[in-house]
């Protein structure tokens, strides 16, 4: 039977169940990555006319992917099938919402005949390696026992004692070997069997490897239909944004960049952020105060504890002049839900005359921290003391809180995070003064 004709990329996120070779063999113009983490599918260009395919994912040695993370890619209009391992945990938490399981794996947890998430769980080595296998995931056991007994390869009483064994294991050290030394009393015959299965390639006897197969074969024979969806929209909640700011390398760079080093950033900041927040793209900065003043107003946003928990004690005399008002919403901005500050803020920045000047800055900075990691400086002994001090050198204050809120930062927290790569150029290179709005 010729190929399926799929217009769009198929994406595959494999690792222990299926390398890349053996994902190839299947669907020869797929794009491969390794086990999906969180945060992959936020980066990813999926959309429209797109597959994507996740059958395994890293939950131990990273964040696992989010549910709401593969239900905004089906929301841009990609099918998303799950199989094996991660794929099929998620297929079966998320068929109501559009995402299509797919094997005997997604079966057992959508039937609720399996239940736990170490099912799946198994140790590999890195991507770079190839994501070999150095355990065995228990579902694994589970279907390859139960298949033993269907062949009176072992009895029943084996079967029950080995799986118990490899329930007690964790799955850092569930391996065959370790599972038959668990259980007394096993015959030479059942080990000798044992041990012969799993001798054998992981397509002879491993669920995982199979259904991973087998949906890949379906695919590239012909397209699988999507699950029924509820078609629910994603709501852009905090956590939702923060992924995508983390994803946008390049903005978040260049945004921090602006943030850090630009003398007159605060002043772009502030007229970017009101237009976004009362969606009128106005040049004149004292009319559009007004309207976010008025906003806030018919939205009840300006209590005195709203206004006191983001104005200093000398800006809180002066509470209810327009001008600090209008800073305290824009102080606040990027706290709300259903927001995205950070395409309109990138974009400004971009648009402005100073950005060549402002990119050289991150380049030298770059290259700053590749010199003094080869020297064996990284960049995780950067002193956050003196990364504070050497902001408020740079933004010539002495209240260091305010001054990050008028930089569009949400925090310590946040700009402890993202200014670490600029903090040795603060403190070593003396950088050139930037003023972005000037010509």
């Amino acid at each position: 039977m010729s190929r399926a004709s799929v217009a769009g990329t198929t994406y595959v996120y494999a690792g222990p169940s299926l390398d890349a070779e053996a994902v190839h063999s299947l669907l020869p113009d797929a794009v491969v990555h390794p086990p999906i983490r969180h945060g992959d599918l936020t980066a990813s260009p999926a959309g429209a006319g797109d597959r994507v395919v996740v059958l395994d994912g890293q939950f131990f040695q990273s964040a696992s992917v989010r549910h709401k993370e593969i239900c905004e890619v089906i929301a841009r209009g990609a099918a998303v099938y799950g199989a094996a391992s991660m794929g099929a945990l998620r297929a079966a938490e998320l068929g109501p919402y559009g995402m299509t399981g797919s094997g005997i794996v997604y079966r057992l947890y959508a039937s609720g005949l399996i239940e736990r998430d170490d099912e799946v769980a198994l140790m590999h080595t890195e991507p770079d390696a190839g994501s070999r296998a150095l355990t065995v995931a228990l579902v694994s056991v589970r279907v390859a026992l139960r298949r033993m007994v269907r062949r009176r390869v072992i009895s029943p009483d084996d079967e029950t004692r080995l799986l118990a064994a490899a329930e007690e294991l964790p799955f850092t050290a569930r391996t065959w070997r370790a599972v038959l030394h668990q259980v007394e009393g096993v015959s030479r015959t059942t080990a000798d069997a044992i041990r012969d299965l799993v001798k054998g390639p992981a397509e002879t006897w491993d669920i995982k490897t199979q259904d991973a197969r087998s949906l890949l074969a379906r695919l590239a024979r012909k397209p699988v239909a999507p699950t029924p969806s509820l078609a629910v929209r994603v709501p852009t909640t905090v956590h939702v944004e923060n992924w995508r700011r983390t994803a946008d390398a390049a903005s978040r760079t260049l945004l921090t960049a602006a943030q850090i080093y630009a003398d007159d950033y605060p002043e772009l900041h502030h007229r970017t952020v009101l237009q976004l927040l009362t969606g009128k793209h106005e040049d004149d900065l004292d009319r559009l105060e007004r309207y976010g003043i008025d906003l806030a107003q018919q939205r009840g946003l300006l209590s005195a504890a709203g206004l006191a928990r983001w104005l200093g004690a000398e800006e809180a005399a002066a509470a209810h002049d327009q001008h600090a008002i209008a800073r305290t919403l824009v102080r606040s901005y990027r706290w709300s839900c259903g927001l995205t500050p950070l395409p309109a803020l990138a974009d400004a920045v971009r648009a402005t005359p100073g950005v060549a000047q402002l990119r050289e800055l991150i380049t030298d900075a770059e290259q700053l921290n590749a010199r003094l990691e080869a020297r064996g400086y990284p960049l995780q002994r950067v002193s956050r003391a003196a990364l504070h001090r050497h902001c408020l050198r740079r933004w010539n204050t002495t209240a260091l809180v305010p001054a990050l809120y008028d930089r569009g930062f949400t925090g310590l927290e946040d700009l402890d995070s993202r200014a670490v790569p600029f903090a040795a150029h603060l403190g070593l290179a003396d950088p050139p003064r930037l003023r972005l709005l000037d010509r």
